[in-house]
């Protein structure tokens, strides 16, 4: 009995004889294989429709959905509209009016270019069409069902075009039972539209679900008043500008003293298309790496305008996604700009320069042996002491992590666990860089006669350099943390001086490298109104 019939004759068949078995699909398959690709979801359809109606001029975009947009999905919008030719060819695959020749694709500056919306929508749906030119005396509707041929008719309608699609997967069953509820789905709609309005202020935007309103975003003056309607006016009004005219990345993005627990509050728009949040991310966070605690995030906002022929956008069948060319990365433009940005010394709206700041500090004293108090101008301040001197650090290293070696008036011995002790000599050039001087001590232990200048404590700056070399962390917040002045070390007067002045200049004095804040200040009018004096 043969276990494999099929293998064993196609194996012990005669050579020469036809075993191919590649074939061209179908029309029809080919057209839903393609299908699947561009609308994965109701929001996918919705996202492609309005990205057209946005090509079109529209000032006015209109949503509509029921069943979380599987039975109806209706995009209106007052854009340009079709003539009777155009509006038959719009649903055949790759027809478009947004380029010619493989040279438009270098230079791509509409939202939709492929063709492929109207089609693959079509392929998957019972699809109808309106749309009329200003000033014709009637319109045009084209109706299609599931890939069949279109149909063509005269009707009326205004300015704009109409595009309705029912019973969306009406022959893909089985992406139908890949959906989510029809609440999910209807959020997943919401989502797309609210992101395409933050894209575009100046247009309005309105989404209905089952007869009820879910968004009515009219026509806004600029982004602020965008992110107002869209996420309220709280979040809007405590936004700091990012750039400005003419600057390659500019927006909106939240001071020091907002984050919030999610990402829920970034987006970005790549010459006007909204882009997947996840390639612009990291930029973000490291821009806030050490100025927010861990596990908060900020809001950002961020428009990037780089001019058609610097952006690929032809590099995923959603094109959510971009890349620059010629490998450039706007990594550091963004995040060079947001630093700019959410600097105190901007956000504070021309505060003094740091060499001024520093002679209006003065020490009153310590307390607790933990912070500085400190009077500066008609404030008085409480500095967290420990926090203030890893700012200090932090940003010096920052800077260059090539330290000035400052010999220690008696070595420290600092001992070792069993398996960091090997990872000093596997690291013994790399600290030799950063300034430490180090020599054995016995069986695990060292003796440290020299730190990086600035250090205070040896043994807590040698074993944060140690562990963050070994585990590949962020070094220069290991040494700053590590090596700085500890809770509880008293200190004399021209030592507080002398980290006041330090302090005094940072450029993000507020925060220590952690995100948590070091100063607290009261005035002077604030201590009167306690007292009962004003």
């Amino acid at each position: 009995m043969k276990l494999f019939p099929r293998v064993v004759s196609e194996a012990e068949a005669p050579y020469g004889a036809p075993t191919s078995k590649v074939r061209v699909l179908p029309p029809e398959v080919a057209h839903r294989i393609a299908a699947g690709e561009v609308i994965e979801r109701p929001a996918s359809a919705v996202k492609e429709l309005v990205e057209n109606a946005l090509d079109a001029g529209a000032t006015r975009v209109e949503v509509e959905i029921e069943g979380g947009g599987t039975r109806l999905l209706r995009v209106r919008d007052d854009g340009s509209g079709m003539t009777p030719e155009d509006a038959e060819r719009a649903v055949a695959r790759h027809a478009t009016s947004k380029i010619e020749t493989a040279e438009d694709l270098a230079v791509v500056a509409s939202l939709g270019f492929r063709g492929e919306a109207l089609h693959a929508i079509s392929a998957v749906s019972s699809l109808t069409l309106t749309t009329g030119r200003p000033g014709a005396p009637h319109g045009t509707r084209v109706r299609v069902v599931a890939g069949g041929p279109a149909s063509s008719s005269s009707a009326s309608h205004p300015a704009g075009t109409t595009v309705e699609a029912r019973d969306l997967f009406l022959n893909l069953p089985v992406r139908r039972g890949f959906l989510g509820t029809e609440r999910a789905e209807a959020n997943a709609v919401a989502s797309v539209v609210e992101a395409l309005a933050v894209s575009r202020p100046e247009v309005g935007f309105f989404l209905r679900s089952e007869g009820r309103g879910l968004l009515a975003l009219p026509a806004a003056a600029d982004l602020r008043e965008r992110v107002a309607q869209v996420h309220g006016l709280a979040l809007a009004r405590g936004l700091v500008a990012l750039g400005g005219p003419g600057e390659l990345v500019w927006g909106l993005v939240s001071p020091l003293s907002v984050s919030f627990p999610t990402r829920r509050y970034l987006h970005v728009a790549v010459n006007g298309r909204v882009v997947d949040t996840d390639s612009f991310a990291p930029a973000v966070s490291k821009a806030y790496a050490d100025l927010l605690p861990k596990g908060r995030h900020p809001a950002a906002f961020l428009r990037l305008d780089l001019g058609p022929g610097e952006v690929d956008v032809n590099v995923h069948p959603a094109k959510s996604a971009v890349r620059l060319r010629g490998g450039r990365s706007a990594y550091p433009l963004v995040v060079g700009a947001i630093r700019a940005a959410v600097s105190p010394e901007r956000e504070g709206g021309g505060d003094a320069p740091p060499e001024e700041r520093a002679g209006g500090l003065a020490p009153i004293g310590q307390f607790a042996g933990r912070c500085i108090v400190a009077e500066e101008g008609d404030e008085l301040i409480v500095l967290d002491q420990h926090g203030a001197h890893e700012r200090i650090l932090y940003e010096k290293l920052q800077g260059t992590l090539r330290g000035t070696p400052k010999e220690l008036p008696s070595p420290v011995v600092v001992r070792l666990s069993p398996e960091l002790a090997p990872e000093v000599w596997n690291f013994e050039a790399e600290l030799e860089a950063l300034g430490f001087a180090v020599e054995p001590f016995g069986s695990g232990a060292v003796r440290v006669l020299a730190l990086p200048e600035g250090m205070g404590d040896a043994e807590g700056a040698l074993l944060g350099a140690v562990e963050a070399l070994a585990g590949g962390e962020d070094l220069a917040k290991a040494l700053a943390c590590r090596g700085s002045t500890k809770f509880g070390e008293n200190l004399s007067r021209a030592e507080m001086e002398a980290l006041l002045e330090e302090w005094a200049a940072c450029e993000f004095r507020e925060i220590c490298p952690h995100g948590r804040p070091i100063v607290k200040r009261v005035t002077l009018a604030e201590l009167l109104r306690e007292f009962g004096r004003v």
